[in-house]
């Protein structure tokens, strides 16, 4: 583990829109988490071998992932996860396939071509993104750096592997680069079998998938364009806590953006993004099949476009930003039988979701003091076609098609979202940070147009089916966060305390709806959960700290407490992490880098009675790893993660729900036994 604590990580200044270049991932209001840098120089003491990058955020204070497959993992942050999280890539937003994000946004960033994963700290700002009331989250790829005045060829290639499961991570760069141009290419190949734990085998956790990346950028001074384009092509993966698993996922990515500098201080920045998914999952492929006429295949599609323009205006002492961003968001998926050519459901028809939003940001420098005032207007748009449902022969299903397909299904939502941020420097070891805003979301197009009790959640992973409500409203969260980051002698600390009041909070409640639950308790057995709006309060503390005992040697760490309950009813929130806190000591000489951490989560007993979640017991693990340098090009890795083989479920990585695992059905997953690791990665 290795935890970049910056005084400057409390900054009021979050990220922007209008970033100085693509290749600064130094901004003053970030954590770089990890660097998975393609030169072996630059990896500094990174020793973590994630396979999936959005593992990485459990190294974040206040960050941790809701895990529903080995390459399937859902951001989450200060206690809401999911759509909440804005999720970017080289800060383009992602419009994703999987109406059960099995392609949640992280996984789209392979983790050795990935050269950091940004969290915004905090209250995301205005800027950051549109709809960020869960806090922002920017992954960004190793495209290279501009070179020398003359063109030259660098890169890396490396491979990593783990024996459980077989894993191998392989990678590769090459660019061909000068002072102004930069042409590069990417690609990393991951695969493995199912992963083993002391309580046995989880099938299926396996995984296949392929992402690959060209791109071009000119640079001049301050001015500069970057156009890319990418492919994700994943295969048969296992998602064992969802109801099928991922038999492929295939998706070209393209974008590009640009910032030029108008005057010496007015500057513009541009950025356009779109995505094509075509998503083919089934419940009998990778797991114990059902009998045929209860063998499910869904083939779901999503189309997105986004487009941001920006301007930053620099004044006497401040700097205004402003700008407007539009998403535009398209969605299908149909559920067959291969064993019955009359089962036909259309689960999601022609569904859209358009976002159209502009902010204002005014930022104000005084002495040991800086002001961030920021607000944003937002409209989402939604509309649905029509759905229905063949070789289902129940009248209850037909009431309910036919109840959506009369329903007025063109919705929209008005929102503003206020931030405002105060930090005051009382020392030159001690900054103190203030902030407060009003955050909203629109619902999800799950949430709305969900018609049938089905399990296509956005990955909730609890095991309930689950009907949309055309009438929902949007959520809007009243938030407060408070810290302080010091630097005395050698000791770093960065705590922060934050509290979330959360209007209209949308989950699942109890449906009054009759033909809903005589269908849910037809396929699952359980009533059907209808998301509604309820209302939450969310409170926690996070800290990183780390001391440098000498030159080569150090000890970091980071802690996360959160709570969360329904305020209009007593019950808790579903899938909240549990008190944790990892402590690192890492020795690092020119030449060799050793690191031992210790992982620590408390039980998790405040848990959601509405959806029957469980409760988990605490547990500790040691991981330990080394690297040797034998040349500024050459990087050997070996790793042991759980080296006591310590059994232990991890209370965010869900319940099994497929059959032919050594773990039971509606069993909590258990976390991997004692996995050895090694990797060689060389760069040029």
């Amino acid at each position: 583990m290795q935890t970049h604590l910056r005084a400057a990580s409390l900054l009021l200044t979050a990220l922007p829109l209008l970033a100085v270049a693509e290749e600064d991932v130094e901004t003053i209001d970030e954590i770089v988490v990890a660097d998975y840098a393609t030169e072996a120089t630059a990896i500094r003491l990174e020793q973590q071998a994630v396979l999936d990058t959005a593992t990485a955020l459990k190294s974040i204070p206040g960050a941790n992932v809701n895990s529903n497959g080995p390459i399937t993992g859902i951001a989450q942050y200060r206690g809401m996860y999911g759509d909440r999280v804005a999720v970017t890539v080289d800060n383009h937003g992602m419009v994703t396939g999987g109406p059960n994000a099995m392609d949640a946004p992280l996984s789209y960033v392979s983790p050795m071509i990935t050269e950091a994963l940004v969290v915004e700290r905090g209250i995301a700002s205005v800027s950051s993104a549109p709809e960020s009331i869960g806090g922002h989250v920017d992954a960004r790829l190793a495209r290279g750096d501009f070179g020398a005045q003359e063109f030259g060829l660098s890169g890396f290639v490396g491979s990593r592997y783990s024996n459980n499961g077989n894993v191998n991570m392989s990678a590769g760069r090459l660019t061909l680069s000068n002072s102004s141009h930069r042409m590069s290419a990417i690609a990393e190949l991951d695969s493995g079998q199912n992963i083993s734990t002391p309580a046995g085998e989880i099938r299926p956790s396996l995984l296949d998938r392929r992402r690959y990346d060209v791109s071009y950028s000119y640079a001049n001074g301050d001015n500069h364009v970057v156009v890319y384009a990418g492919k994700l092509d994943t295969d048969e993966s296992g998602t064992p806590t969802l109801p099928m698993d991922i038999r492929y996922i295939d998706t070209d990515l393209f974008g590009g953006h640009f910032q030029y500098a108008v005057t010496p201080t007015f500057s513009i920045e541009g950025r356009a993004s779109a995505s094509d998914v075509e998503h083919l999952m089934d419940n009998f492929g990778l797991r114990s099949a059902p009998p045929a006429m209860m063998q499910r295949q869904t083939v779901a599609t999503g189309e997105g476009q986004t487009l941001a323009l920006a301007g930053k205006l620099d004044l006497e002492r401040s700097t205004l930003r402003f700008g407007i961003a539009r998403t535009d968001a398209e969605h299908d998926a149909v559920i067959t039988n291969p064993n019955d050519s009359m089962f036909r459901v259309i689960n999601f028809s022609d569904v859209e979701r358009d976002l159209t939003s502009v902010f204002g940001e005014w930022l104000l420098e005084r002495d040991s003091r800086a002001f961030e005032l920021g607000v944003s207007l937002k409209r989402v748009t939604t509309g649905a076609g029509e759905v229905g449902a063949m070789g289902m022969m129940s009248p209850a299903v037909t009431a309910l098609s036919d109840a959506f397909n009369n329903a007025d299904r063109s919705l929209s939502f008005d929102d503003v979202d206020a931030v405002a941020k105060y930090r005051y420097r009382a020392s030159n070891d001690l900054e103190w940070s203030f902030e407060i805003a009003r955050k909203s979301r629109a619902p999800s197009y799950q949430e709305l147009y969900l018609w049938l009790p089905m399990q296509a959640t956005g990955g909730l992973a609890d095991g309930r089916t689950y009907i949309g409500d055309l009438n929902l409203d949007s959520e809007h969260s009243n938030e407060l966060s408070v810290g302080f980051s010091s630097s005395y002698a050698r000791l770093d600390i960065s705590p922060q305390l934050f509290y979330k009041q959360i209007d209209g909070f949308i989950q699942g409640a109890p449906s009054a709806a009759g033909e809903a639950n005589m269908v849910a308790m037809m396929m699952g057995g359980q009533p059907a959960l209808q998301f509604s709006n309820t209302d939450a309060e969310i409170w926690g503390l996070d800290l990183a700290w780390s001391l440098r005992m000498s030159e080569r040697l150090s000890i970091d760490g980071v802690a996360t407490y959160t709570r969360g309950r329904r305020t209009d009813i007593s019950d808790n929130l579903y899938r909240l992490v549990p008190f944790n806190a990892r402590v690192g000591v890492t020795y690092a000489s020119e030449s060799w880098d050793f690191n031992t951490e210790v992982v620590a989560y408390g039980s998790q007993k405040d848990v959601a009675a509405y959806n029957d979640e469980r409760p988990t017991s605490g547990y500790e693990i040691v991981n330990t790893a080394v690297a040797w340098l034998p040349s500024p090009s050459i990087r050997l890795e070996a790793r042991v993660d759980n080296v006591f083989d310590a059994t232990y479920q991890e209370h965010l990585a869900g319940i099994n729900r497929a059959g032919g695992s050594d773990i039971a059905v509606g069993s909590k997953l258990y976390g991997a036994e004692r996995t050895l690791g090694a990797g060689l990665i060389y760069s040029f």
